[in-house]
């Protein structure tokens, strides 16, 4: 089993350099020893792993199937290790989170106050998580959990989705905001009026940006006039509480705000519901610190208040 290890550890070399050469001087082993290594392995495997070509390899398929499913493997053992030699002594084992907008800016603060509190010898690192490579890093073990959105489908084998909470996408605007003039006797405002103000749109996944620009056109059957793109969440919070933009954020998002406000415009909208949770390896979902993880998570989101 320690010499599949090995073995399989040295592919990765291989994979990541695409030279057996270059492989081998990083490792510090001899060239011959780096190739029979990879010889045992495919023997093992029953396929080639790597193709040549004139300035090194590359992997086949297969091998790539292989160079993942062994990253998540030693991560896997790489925590398991760090628990065992931990016990009855000080240390610090990693978890690795990534995290979409909502989780940063409202959630994780308070959750990391608890989990710190029921682990205080474990180091939590808080990663962006990307809407589309976090996934992949999450499959090969560079994270361990995923909170985010989550959808019905899960094209990535051996994940699992574990849902929290609901959260909406509203329309906001500043408290003061001069479109809250325009409310009428029904103590709405009418939606014609949302094209009368400049939009906000924040891009740090491009969905915000299509879901803006569908929700609107949908109703209206044109699209807003947008004279603010950014990707920086702060930026555009800021940019919200002293302009007269309108934007189309996830509710949670908007408690960041504070002086002014800021606050959801009453229009005959359809509210857009957002599932958001968890996502994790299978091996890891009976791991006590993630298993905590879900479960202060949910208490947060139940707590907050987005009224």
């Amino acid at each position: 089993m320690l010499d599949q290890i090995t073995h399989l550890f040295r592919l990765q070399a291989i994979i990541k350099e695409g030279s057996l050469r270059q492989a081998a001087e990083r490792l510090h082993i001899t060239q011959p020893a780096l190739s029979r290594s990879l010889a045992q392995l495919e023997n093992y495997f029953g396929q080639p792993l790597v193709e040549r070509h004139a300035r090194g390899v590359r992997p086949t398929l297969f091998g790539l199937k292989v160079r993942s499913a062994s990253l998540r493997l030693m991560r896997q053992w790489e925590l398991t290790d760090e628990e065992l030699r931990t016990e009855g002594r000080a240390g610090r084992i990693h978890l690795r989170i990534g995290a979409g907008p909502v989780w940063r800016t409202v959630i994780l603060p308070e959750v990391m106050l608890r989990m710190q509190r029921r682990f205080p010898k474990m180091v939590f690192e808080i990663h962006r998580a990307h809407p589309t490579d976090s996934y992949e890093d999450l499959s090969e073990g560079r994270l361990d959990v995923i909170l985010s959105g989550i959808s019905a489908e899960n094209r990535f084998p051996r994940l699992v989705q574990k849902q929290l909470g609901v959260v909406n996408n509203l329309i906001v605007a500043r408290e003061g905001h001069p479109v809250f003039d325009r409310v009428d006797a029904e103590g709405r405002v009418p939606s014609e009026a949302l094209l009368d103000y400049p939009w906000l749109v924040y891009t740090e996944y491009q969905t915000y940006r299509e879901i803006t620009m569908h929700a609107i056109h949908e109703r209206l059957g044109q699209p807003p006039e947008i004279a603010l793109v950014c990707d920086s969440l702060n930026t555009a919070l800021a940019s919200l509480q002293r302009g007269d933009y309108l934007s189309l954020l996830p509710e949670p998002i908007t408690m960041a705000a504070v002086s002014p406000r800021l606050v959801p415009v009453p229009v005959g909208l359809t509210r857009r519901e957002v599932k958001i949770g968890m996502v994790i390896r299978e091996e890891a979902a009976g791991w006590e610190p993630v298993q905590a993880l879900g479960e202060a998570s949910g208490e947060v989101l139940q707590g907050l208040s987005f009224s």
